[in-house]
Formats: structure tokens, C-alpha cells, sequence
């Protein structure tokens, strides 16, 4: 038999956000409306459809929200995340991690056939053809996207005749349909030291998107998703008459890597926090609060961040404890108050919460099941 805890209570619709037992971690509502209508509006001005990357939140009520504002599909990093959103109806998916044995190509199989629209990526024929055969075997076809490799140097097919040459042996297989192209940008988020050289590099992925275009084109293949344009690169990508899809997924939350990386982001449009108590004051410049690694992220950098103060810095963490300078304090920082940060990763901080919470004007409003948390598959 199980025992309930304390502990398992679910926060009530209408509770304050204070009375929320910490950690907490939450979702400011009017910064998520923000966020979202910030990209629904560069959407909309750059004639560009938005394919939402659902590992940001991993909750199926958030997908089905902006596949309405957006009016087109989310993107999934793994099957398993996609089979969820797909039994909470989601229907539109793009699935951008390769499958490649059994039983996991019968499931994306089920996946598939669930789906108004499904795709999933490609890059080498080593992916293509146990997809084209698990097609066969179910009499069916199945819909895929190349994926490039822009300059990470992670998956992809070089752009260019590399692409043009395995857009053919694609169009070969009988049960595969190739449908577009996907170019991942994150590297130039992360390698850009100043606003020009982030510029440059955006620039650089249009060229090869529109090069690879080219060459599929003079190779007979027309693609008609050309999918391009992170968090911090979609306003620049977007504006692209090569890109036809945007693919963000921090944006609904933003978090302190976005900070550190977004150009154009600031804490106001951070809507992920955690809310920690002050746990001891063992020395005049050290405060110790209940929020952890379990609870943000197992990532050594970067650190949380004040969300509305700047007199404390949140400076080191272990896995239960996070240890916060209270030097140059101009406000009460006592055991038993209450401190709120934006978290460092909000990948890594949502698939460590069974749930979370959304907030407006300090009172519970949401309260979201992370369905898809540890969905790794």
C-alpha cells in the first residue's frame, strides 16, 4: 500500500505562491503570455510557421497551447516525449532524434499513424534504411526531414551536394517521403562572443540552407519545410526567405543561459523561477537556501539568478543546498525568508519536477503534470 506524504499534495488552484512549500519551482503566467505572443508576432511579420521544441517544458497542455497560437506542430527530441504529447493530443510532431531498431521504429510507427502530420529526421543511410524497411513491413509511408550539419558537428549530412546526394538515396526508398530540410543553429548561439559575430554566423547558416536548397533543386527534390531558428536566432533566421519553419523551444520560459546567450533577453523575460527559503546564516556573508542541483540542474554552469534583486548572488550549489553571497545585501536575507531565482537550464530543471506550477499576480493558477519528464527514448 502507499503512504501519502505531505509532500505529495498538490499546490490548490487560488493558493499564494509564498504558502508554496520550497523548492518551488514556478511559472510567471504573464511572462509566458509574453513569450509566447513575442514569437507569434515575428511569426506572423515574417510569414514563418513556429514547430515549438517540447523539451523546454515536456508538458502536454503547453504543446496543445502552442499549437493554437501558432497553428503548426511541435518538435520532439525523443520518441517517448513524442508518444506522450501524441496520447494528450498532440497531433502534429516532428521528431528530430533518429530511431533505428526495434521495437522502438514500431513505435514510432504507432506514433505516426495517431498524428495528423508526423516526420522524423534522417542524415545517413544507416538511419534511412531500417526507417525504410520498418515502413515496408507495415505497408505504410512515412514522412522525413534531412537534417544538416551546420556547424556543430553533432548529426547532419554536410549542406550542399553531400545533401543533394542523400536527398536522392532518400527519394529512393518507395515508403519515405522526404519533406524538408532541418539545419540546427545552436552553435551560434554558444560561439558568438559579440553582436556582429553572432550576425555573421546567422548569416552563414541562411547561405547554406539557401546552397543546400539549390542543389536538392537542381537535383530534382523541391523541400518544402526548410527548418531553421533557435530561441536566440529565430528573429534573424525568420526573416529568411529560405526559412519557411522557426524552431525555438526556450522562448516559453527563457532561462540564465538564454541570458548569457540570448542578445536580446532580459531576467523580465525570464517565467521559470524556483522559490527557495534561507535555510541558515552560518556567517555574515553566506547564506544557505534549500535549492539544490536535484532541483535546478546537475550542470556545474550556469549558476540561478536573482529574479528581482541584484544585492545577492547565488554562487555554488551541491545536490540539496545552494549557497548564496550575502555580502552587499540592501534587503532582509534572514532564515525563514523566502528568495526566488531564475533557473540555469530549464531543461534540465523541468525533467526533475513531477509538476509545476503557474502563477499570476502571486496566486496559484496552473498546475501542470510534467508528463513527459524522463521520457529519454
Amino acid at each position: 500500500m502507499t503512504v501519502p506524504l505531505f509532500t505529495d499534495r498538490t499546490p490548490e488552484i487560488g493558493q499564494p505562491v509564498d504558502s508554496l512549500p520550497t523548492p518551488a519551482v514556478v511559472v510567471d503566467l504573464d511572462v509566458l503570455d509574453r513569450n509566447i505572443e513575442r514569437f507569434r508576432s515575428l511569426a506572423e511579420t515574417h510569414n514563418v510557421d513556429v514547430c515549438s521544441h517540447t523539451k523546454a517544458h515536456k508538458i502536454p497542455a503547453i504543446a496543445r497551447r502552442q499549437q493554437r497560437e501558432f497553428g503548426g506542430g511541435v518538435m520532439c527530441q525523443k520518441l517517448s516525449e513524442a508518444e506522450v504529447m501524441a496520447r494528450h493530443g498532440v497531433d502534429d510532431i516532428l521528431l528530430v532524434c533518429p530511431v533505428v531498431n526495434e521495437p522502438k521504429l514500431e513505435q514510432l510507427c504507432w506514433v505516426a499513424d495517431r498524428t495528423d502530420r508526423f516526420a522524423t529526421t534522417v542524415d545517413c543511410p544507416g538511419n534511412v534504411e531500417p526507417l525504410q524497411a520498418a515502413a515496408r513491413r507495415r505497408d505504410e509511408s512515412i514522412d522525413v526531414i534531412l537534417e544538416l550539419d551546420m556547424g556543430l558537428e553533432r548529426m547532419g549530412v554536410r549542406p550542399g551536394e553531400d545533401a543533394r546526394e542523400m536527398a536522392s538515396f532518400i527519394e529512393a526508398q518507395p515508403d519515405l517521403e522526404l519533406v524538408g530540410l532541418l539545419g540546427h543553429d545552436s552553435h551560434v548561439t554558444y560561439g558568438a562572443e559579440t553582436e556582429a559575430e553572432f550576425e555573421a554566423g546567422c548569416q552563414e547558416i541562411v547561405e547554406q540552407l539557401e546552397h543546400t536548397v539549390d542543389a536538392l533543386r537542381d537535383g530534382g527534390s523541391d523541400p518544402t519545410r526548410v527548418i531553421s531558428g533557435s530561441t536566440a536566432t529565430a528573429p534573424y533566421l525568420a526573416a529568411a526567405d529560405v526559412v519557411t519553419e522557426i524552431d525555438p523551444g526556450r522562448y516559453v520560459f527563457n532561462d540564465v543561459e538564454t541570458l548569457e546567450n540570448g542578445h536580446t533577453i532580459s531576467v523580465a523575460d525570464c517565467a521559470l523561477t524556483v522559490h527557495t527559503t534561507v535555510l541558515s546564516r552560518p556567517t555574515e556573508d553566506r547564506a544557505i537556501v534549500d535549492t539544490g542541483s536535484k532541483t535546478v540542474s546537475f550542470l556545474n554552469e550556469p549558476l540561478p539568478v536573482p529574479k528581482h534583486r541584484e544585492d545577492v548572488i547565488f554562487y555554488n550549489k551541491s545536490s540539496e543546498h545552494g549557497y548564496v553571497d550575502v555580502s552587499e545585501h540592501d534587503e532582509s536575507v534572514e532564515v525563514g525568508e523566502r528568495l526566488e531565482f531564475v533557473v540555469p537550464n530549464c531543461y534540465g530543471a523541468v525533467n526533475l519536477q513531477e509538476t509545476i506550477t503557474g502563477v499570476r499576480d502571486g496566486r496559484v493558477e496552473e498546475v501542470w503534470h510534467v508528463a513527459a519528464r524522463g521520457r529519454d527514448k
